[in-house]
């Protein structure tokens, strides 16, 4: 055996060093977020001081009180700030992304960057006045109430930000490349004619309530009472000389003029440059938003489907909204609303259309398919239900008549009846609007009547599916079965539909899911 050995005069080969380990610096919020969490009280603050001013009531016992409070507030607010800043800290790693904070109470949290889902950019108008910007990184997962599936950054300047989306999302580019970068390719914008549709939603009216209730209680603590002024003491003089029928239909058209107006800022305000554009990454990126702009990217790998929504008032004029089903779009984060929302309300046409856009169908909208109906007996158990309301009827009738003075004794009987058709029409829409179908690579159900909905699911994105059957269900030979994922509210529901059928479907949509679980069918006698 022998062995080979260097000499004394062989220089021994120089040792390569080892490359050094490099650890991303931890990184902090941005300090402007102290003054930003108490700049919210400076508008109530001076409302209240200019009402005070103008009411020449300065010496309001009430009002000194009210603008205490707010002082007392922002101090709190902005203590809880300061702590806030000085004890969170984040980093975004080549594998988590990790976020320590809390003083008293240590969180530490951390999500695998493979595990990113979705990128929610929200400013409202007072980050956007000092350059900042929230980010809600979503993973997909639905904890209930629990915040661990999502991780907000709360406080970052709006071009890092966007900078972070970028990295999360796998979009960071590649440097000193010499191709110029592709273009994102625009899949829709806000059309202004829309608007028309935003009086006929009902979240529309009720803010513009809250609002309006929210500021009557304000000026009653404050002790005004806008109604002693002579303006409005003599629209009241006015509106009392007018036969009853005249004055309720001009306190109805006053209010039908102020719910319009107020669904048509809010809708301004909220659909604000609208766009859906498809980046070149392979992404889905949503912006809308005039005071809070909100930008949303979406991996298309996590794309599920879509729900096309349509209640009452907006079906009667062909027109709907459109939702996007994608894992880690939604979480339990109030402060970031609807952020899967398509379309604002919109023409039944162009919500197909976009519908094919988004999910790359180029033939015809998955939503346009024709669905196959239910048995008879779930109309039988619709129908049922509607009678329900004939008694509902007669006891509001015989309710007004306690309330109001004696009644004619067929009132209770022509409510019954008319309560008991409105039951019966609903009844027959609701049995009309069901419907399943398999279209290609989706399953597509709809349902529903005071808001009728369509859904298409992505058949590799249901997790399995699920049977259930009431008691009235049973004897009528029908069940509900649910399709269930990771996207959207996790479960979509096929409603009355046939065992048999149901079962029949679900197989075709998973083949080898449900067969092991079926009965062998009896082969025909020969």
């Amino acid at each position: 055996m022998t062995t080979a050995t260097k000499g004394p005069g062989v220089p021994s080969p120089p040792r390569t060093p080892a490359a050094p380990v490099t650890e991303e610096p931890w990184q902090r919020l941005h300090p402007r977020m102290v003054v930003v969490s108490v700049s919210w009280l400076a508008g109530p603050a001076a409302a209240l001081l200019g009402t005070m001013f103008l009411a020449r009531d300065l010496l309001n016992t009430h009002g000194w009180i009210v603008l205490g409070s707010y002082i007392v507030v922002a101090a709190v607010q902005a203590g809880h700030e300061w702590v806030r800043y000085r004890t969170t800290r984040f980093r975004i790693t080549d594998g988590e992304v990790e976020l320590h904070s809390g003083l008293l109470f240590r969180t530490d949290k951390s999500i695998p960057r493979d595990r990113v889902r979705s990128a929610d950019l929200t400013a409202n108008p007072v980050h956007r006045l000092f350059g900042l910007a929230a980010v809600k990184i979503g993973t997909g997962e639905h904890t209930g109430k629990n915040e661990d599936d999502e991780l907000v950054l709360d406080g970052i300047a709006r071009a890092q930000a966007v900078r972070f989306r970028a990295l999360l999302l796998h979009r960071g580019g590649q440097e000193g490349s010499d191709n110029a970068p592709a273009l994102p390719v625009p899949l829709a914008r806000l059309r202004w004619s829309w608007a028309r549709y935003a009086p006929l939603t009902v979240t529309s009216l009720a803010g513009v309530l809250a609002v309006v209730t929210g500021g009557s209680k304000l000026l009653d603590t404050l002790g005004l009472d806008l109604t002693d002024s002579r303006v409005a003491r003599d629209a009241w003089d006015r509106l009392d000389a007018l036969p009853l029928a005249v004055a309720t239909a001009v306190v109805a058209v006053v209010l039908l003029a102020i719910g319009v107006a107020g669904s048509l800022v809010s809708f301004a305000e909220a659909w604000y440059g609208h766009r859906i554009e498809r980046e070149p990454e392979g992404a889905l990126h949503l912006t809308r938003g005039l005071l809070t702009s909100r930008s949303v990217s979406v991996a298309e790998r996590r794309v599920c489907g879509v729900e096309l929504s349509q209640p009452l008032p907006l079906r009667a004029v062909a027109a709907a909204r459109l939702t996007l089903l994608a894992t880690g779009l939604g979480g339990a984060a109030g402060r970031f609303s609807h952020p899967a929302q398509l379309l604002p309300p919109a023409p039944l046409d162009s919500a197909h259309q976009v519908t094919a856009d988004v999910l790359n169908e180029a033939s015809s909208p998955v939503t346009r398919v024709a669905l196959r109906g239910h048995p008879r007996p779930a109309l039988r158990r619709r129908l049922v239900r509607g009678c329900l309301l004939a008694p509902a009827g007669a006891a509001a009738s015989a309710g007004a008549g306690t309330a109001w003075g004696p009644l004619p004794w067929w009132t209770a009987a022509a409510a019954a009846l008319l309560t008991a058709g409105c039951g019966y029409a609903l009844a027959q829409d609701a049995y009309r609007g069901l419907g399943h179908a398999l279209s290609g690579d989706y399953v597509v159900v709809r349902h529903g009547t005071f808001v009728r909905r369509t859904v298409a699911l992505r058949r590799d994105r249901i997790v399995g599916f699920t049977g259930r059957q009431s008691y009235a269900q049973r004897r009528a030979g029908l069940f509900t079965l649910t399709a269930t994922t990771a996207a959207g509210k996790g479960a979509v529901r096929i409603r009355d539909v046939d065992v048999a059928e149901g079962l029949r479907f679900a197989e075709a949509a998973l083949p080898g899911l449900v067969a092991p679980f079926r009965a062998p069918e009896p082969s025909p006698a020969g």
